[in-house]
């Protein structure tokens, strides 16, 4: 079997570059012989409409439905009960997944072969549309790009504290054109969607201290643990992720919803309460969901000072911000993603609600820094209460976290099935 996959790839050199012809284009990916005949998955992701999702020593790929499981390091995957020798091992490098060349050309053709076709000779590998689908258009080449590859969120923790580093736009699909596919067996879902998911806080800024945390765990270390899991839920649902840190780094709050341009459909970011000390302090406790808007109440606008304060860690230049606020949440109510953003909120919380041990504090609004530049529907998620001894136990559980991400995974899947069946309605293809 092995070598028989050698021959696959063919008795010559592996190439230098693979091209990707798909329905949306043709791409142009380069190989890497760090260690091992490989190529980077963040530059195949866009070509191939792959969910890429790493937890610790396994990485996830979803391909067309399919879900490759990889353990790293290890020269075999998994598909169901089907497994593929890989010759050469998936590894980590800079923060960057590397895929063997061998799954590319010999596993995908094999387990996808209505849909996929290895031709050594050219070195191209061929995605053919599948049966009574029509593709609208056709995108011009894309040329990705041969410099390595870097993790953004580590690129940020790498930028001197004194600089304000733009946040660069996640490697992600493209938006490319709309397909007419069948529907996802497990979410029902007939379009490629991407989400951007924003654990706040991070680096410096560790939000809140959490009363009723382990001893060395804040704010920023949950919200990235219920981030990493809802990336991969979302993963599990065929629908694309990505996270705006996936370290433990800073991040300025008005590039985090940057992250979210035209290749993506909503933005989520994540974050943990709390109740300043008082008699309402250890009572207070629940879920709750915003969207950017003028605050009503005074808890309304306690919650976003809180979050908004994470901008004293930030530059000075990041911090320009704050005085167009105002500005900025009037026209931004005026904007057509206003009330998709409070339909988000509320399916969003309806899902956790039902999950979560505290109370359903509902769907709230606020003026929040982080959800300013968002040009998409876009949502803050309160998981809880680090004041509340409940919470604070619930909140830094692997079950609790599970339960969160699981629901709001939920949540946004629902948003979605609305999103298409509008736009069936609406006659767009």
């Amino acid at each position: 079997m092995i070598a028989a996959l050698f021959l696959t790839i063919g008795a010559q050199a592996a190439p230098e570059t693979v091209r990707i012809a798909t329905p949306r284009g043709l791409t142009s990916v380069p190989v890497s012989r760090e260690y091992g005949v490989a190529v980077a998955a963040p530059l195949i992701a866009g070509p191939l409409a792959l969910a890429v999702v790493v937890e610790g020593a396994r990485a996830t790929v979803v391909l067309e439905g399919a879900g490759f499981v990889f353990a790293l390091h290890s020269p075999f995957v998994r598909i169901g009960t089907q497994v593929c020798p890989l010759v050469d091992e998936p590894y980590m490098a800079r923060d960057t997944l590397f895929l063997p060349l061998v799954w590319l050309t010999d596993c995908v053709p094999r387990v996808l072969r209505n849909r996929f076709h290895w031709d050594p000779a050219t070195g191209l590998l061929t995605e053919s549309a599948p049966p009574g689908v029509t593709v609208a258009a056709t995108l011009p080449p894309v040329v990705a790009d041969p410099t390595p590859v870097r993790d953004t969120a580590r690129a940020a923790s790498d930028t001197p504290a004194h600089t304000a580093a733009a946040a660069p736009a996640p490697l992600l699909p493209p938006p490319g054109p709309t397909v007419h596919a069948a529907p996802n067996p497990i979410t029902g879902l007939r379009l490629r969607h991407v989400v951007i998911i924003d654990p706040g806080h991070g680096g410096r800024d560790p939000g809140n201290p959490g009363r009723f945390f382990p001893k060395g765990t804040t704010e920023k270390d949950v919200n990235l643990a219920i981030g990493q899991r809802l990336q991969a839920d979302l993963a599990r649902r065929g629908v694309a992720a990505s996270l705006t840190r996936t370290t433990d780094t800073l991040i300025d709050l008005h590039d985090r919803a940057g992250y979210c341009r035209d290749a993506c459909d909503l933005f989520v970011s994540v974050h943990v309460n709390s109740m300043p000390t008082g008699r309402r302090s250890p009572v207070a406790n629940g879920i709750e969901t915003y969207f950017l808007s003028e605050a009503k109440t005074e808890d309304q606008r306690r919650v976003a000072r809180m979050e908004n304060d994470a901008i004293r860690y930030e530059s000075p230049d990041a911090q320009v911000v704050e005085g167009a606020l105002a500005t900025i949440v009037k026209d931004l109510q005026q904007n057509e993603y206003l009330r998709e953003s409070a339909r988000l909120a509320e399916l969003v919380q309806q899902r956790v609600a039902a999950v979560h041990p505290g109370e359903d504090r509902g769907v709230q609004q606020a003026g929040f820094y982080v959800l300013t530049s968002a040009r998409r529907p876009a949502i803050l998620v309160e998981t809880g209460f680090a004041t509340n001894k409940e919470d604070g136990t619930f909140l830094t559980s692997a079950a609790g976290q599970r339960k969160i991400a699981g629901a709001i995974a939920d949540g946004i899947v629902g948003y979605l099935l609305d999103l298409e069946r509008k736009l069936a309605v609406g006659g767009v293809p």
